[in-house]
């Protein structure tokens, strides 16, 4: 008959081997991020932009002229408070 100690080195010995097992265990899964957008984060996406209404484009060359002429000014309050009035909720 094989009678195993209570001495301090096989508690040791019996811990280390639960350890390895549970390293083991989890190291065996192999996990996958995911990400998905819901409907409404979708829809929000272009919320407030008719796209018929909105050339980016446009918007964008008439900007560049403007800077590269030195005619570019931008009324900075007005700036500050759409700013404002989008963080309000205010349209």
């Amino acid at each position: 008959m094989d009678i195993k100690g209570i001495g301090i080195t096989n508690r040791i010995n019996s811990y280390n081997k639960i350890s390895t097992n549970k390293v083991n265990n989890v190291a065996n899964k192999v996990t996958k991020d995911r990400i998905e957008i819901s409907k409404e984060a979708k829809a929000l996406r272009d919320y407030g932009i008719d796209k018929s209404e909105f050339d980016r484009e446009k918007k964008v060359s008439e900007i560049r002229t403007k800077l590269s002429n030195g005619t570019y000014n931008v009324d900075a309050k007005l700036t500050a408070k759409a700013m404002l009035d989008h963080m309000r909720g205010i349209k």
